[in-house]
């Protein structure tokens, strides 16, 4: 079964400590995902389960229609990408190295696509300049891109027909300046619109996330309180509830839709919106 993740019932804990609460989860189409919600929500440890950098406590996971505890690491690593949100590399590979480890699960690794496509996704991503300084020197910002880069350069084929791709990014947009906040989800749409794939991202930014998402997994104390379209979830008076801060929707002549606060509040958690 081509294009589907399901996830059925997955939970997870620490130490007696119910981190992610049981979870039902399907995707099985190109769609950008952003999964939203307050700081210790469950949303990394979701993604996390998800692209199998964790394994559920219970409940299962399938890719196509197969779990994923059958899945050899080299085969599922075609298919999904995972970008940490914080750098995992600590020796000292310059970037072009680093953007070259993206490719290893692929034969001829040092064939002429690996390279043009490595040059390709460094132009996009304004790295060029930067191929062969040590990954270590740059700032943290450069290292976002570089890493987005491969995860980008995982999931990039050359030739035949493939099923949809899965882009996992726990919080892609942290130590990035708003302009490559914007390139980044720019390019993680197009990911979507021409690579018909599909996106799942953690994020913060609740007007980035209307102006992105397809569909939003709202978050709260380690459970999906709300799994929809932007509109279906992004409802003023429920992201107040769940943030804890009063929240208005505005719409601007030329229609576009933005969010701001308009005064702390604590005593929203009496309210009987979210059981």
């Amino acid at each position: 079964m081509f294009g589907l993740i399901e996830a059925k019932n997955i939970a997870f804990g620490v130490k007696g400590k119910q981190i992610l609460h049981p979870v039902n989860f399907t995707t099985d189409r190109e769609e950008f995902i952003v999964i939203l919600g307050p700081n210790g929500a469950g949303k990394s440890t979701l993604v996390k389960l998800l692209s199998n950098g964790l394994k559920p406590g219970s409940g299962s996971i399938s890719y196509y229609g197969k779990e994923l505890k059958e899945w050899a690491p080299g085969d599922l690593a075609k298919y999904r990408a995972y970008m940490h949100q914080e750098s995992m590399i600590a020796s000292s590979f310059t970037v072009r190295e680093v953007l070259e480890m993206a490719r290893y699960r692929y034969p001829e690794i040092k064939s002429q696509f690996n390279k043009t496509v490595i040059e390709k996704i460094a132009n996009e991503l304004n790295l060029l300049a930067l191929l062969d300084v040590e990954f270590n020197f740059l700032s943290g910002g450069e290292k976002q891109r570089v890493q987005f880069g491969r995860v980008l350069l995982q999931l990039e084929s050359e030739g035949e027909i493939q099923p949809i791709k899965y882009l996992f990014l726990d919080e892609p947009l942290n130590n990035l300046d708003v302009r490559y906040q914007i390139e980044l989800l720019k390019h993680a749409r197009k990911f979507v619109d021409d690579k018909h794939g599909s996106v799942i991202v953690v994020m913060h930014d609740i007007n980035l996330c209307y102006q992105y998402a397809d569909r939003v997994l709202l978050m709260q104390k380690g459970k999906v309180i709300r799994d929809g379209s932007v509109h279906e979830v992004m409802i003023p008076e429920l992201l107040s509830q769940t943030y804890q801060i009063e929240l208005e929707q505005i719409q601007s002549f030329d229609g576009e839709v933005f969010y701001r606060h308009l005064s702390y509040t604590s005593n929203l958690l009496d309210n009987t919106l979210i059981k």
